[in-house]
């Protein structure tokens, strides 16, 4: 498989901007350019080559928890914990085997964005699955990282009140690689233009085992480069197809459709068009898709060359400009501050004057004070008798 150090989050960034709010709960549909493109495990199977067969009987209660007791104790374990466990050098046994199999299920398969003391502990049920290396062989992890890839992205929906703004940036957990690859398999412009095949890759491997992102000097590229590559394109897939190589390794690591899903009208009418041939697109939704990316960006001191930026590209501020910025905030902040100290020396001044005032009066009062009292004390003379 090619390998690259870096996540390229944009095209899935770009696909959640376009999220289509469905019933369902087990598919996601997401519509570019006014074409509907699904993501279901049968695409998240596709696209990864792992395990999406259904999950075992009673799989939570399998395993054990004497490997876990024996390494980590009985407290909470995080996946720092794990990471700092396969640093130390510990013997190449079993249990070696079973901490590093702990480590790529804890970083990869239910990977987590928050480290430290905020980090949520490791699924209880990898801590167990660990004890048992027949059940880690044949486990359906692929069924379980896109369960949980589609509980982070209607976490995701949640937080953003249904409607992700452009703009930000949300992390999302978990084995993220299927959905940030499903914008370059479904539509022929931005596959061609950012993906490049690998050579003599089997046709039986899966997607992301058949073609790499094209070398850049760039980590990543920012979602504008995806946008105006994606212009007023209509050759989109709905639904990924396969060849005939595809289809058998589809056949051995799915199974057939899961029903057990809520009912959607407007999917549901979607997939028997999809059944008879034709494609499902909307030109109204082209038309506002399209002018929407043509209208002037919002100005936010990003730019996509030149600085230090990070992946979200013109959602970036760079470095010098964030330091000439600041600076002018500090002189701002320090006039600011020298007019506070003038306005405090003239109430200091004010405030002088008035207790001088303040106290004469006093004294004036108490000298007036004392001149009555002693009059009060003074024998009045008797008047005189005619």
């Amino acid at each position: 498989m090619p390998q690259d150090g870096n996540h390229k989050v944009m095209g899935m960034w770009m696909l959640l901007l376009r999220n289509v709010r469905i019933a369902k709960e087990k598919e996601a549909w997401f519509a570019v350019n006014g074409s509907p493109i699904r993501y279901g495990i049968r695409e998240h199977a596709l696209i990864s080559g792992l395990n999406c067969r259904n999950y075992p009987l009673n799989y939570k209660n399998s395993g054990g928890t004497k490997f876990v007791e024996k390494y980590f104790g009985r407290g909470i374990i995080r996946y720092q914990d794990v990471k700092a466990k396969v640093r130390e050098r510990i013997e190449p046994t079993r249990d070696r085997l079973r901490l590093l199999v702990l480590y790529f299920l804890s970083s990869v398969i239910l990977g987590q964005t928050k480290s430290g003391n905020e980090a949520p502990p490791v699924d209880p049920f990898l801590l167990r699955a660990v004890d048992d290396l027949k059940l880690c062989r044949t486990f359906p992890w692929g069924r379980l990282s896109f369960d949980y890839m589609m509980k982070e992205i209607s976490h995701t929906m949640a937080h953003f009140g249904g409607e992700v703004k452009e703009g930000v940036i949300w992390p999302i957990p978990g084995f993220c690689i299927p959905m940030e690859l499903l914008a370059f398999e479904a539509i022929t412009e931005l596959g061609s233009k950012f993906r490049v095949a690998v050579e003599d890759a089997s046709p039986t491997c899966p997607r992301m085992c058949q073609s790499k992102f094209k070398r850049s000097e760039m980590k990543g590229f920012p979602l504008s480069k995806i946008n105006k590559e994606l212009g007023n394109t209509k050759d989109i897939e709905n639904i990924l197809s396969v060849s005939e190589e595809e289809q058998t390794l589809l056949d051995h690591i799915t199974e057939p459709e899961d029903i057990r899903d809520k009912d959607d009208v407007i999917v549901e009418s979607w997939m028997k068009r999809l059944g008879r041939g034709y494609v499902v697109r909307f030109e109204d939704m082209l038309e506002e898709d399209v002018t929407a990316r043509e209208a002037p960006p919002i100005q936010n001191g990003g730019n996509e060359t030149g600085g230090t930026t990070n992946e979200a590209g013109e959602n970036s501020m760079k470095v010098n400009e964030l330091v000439e910025m600041l600076n002018s905030f500090k002189a701002d902040v320090g006039q600011w501050m020298k007019k506070i100290e003038d306005k405090v020396g003239e109430f200091d001044l004010r405030l002088a004057a008035s207790e001088d005032y303040v106290q004469e009066v006093g004294s004036m009062a108490m000298n007036a004070g004392v001149g009555e009292e002693d009059n009060s004390k003074r024998p009045k003379k008797r008047s005189k008798k005619n």
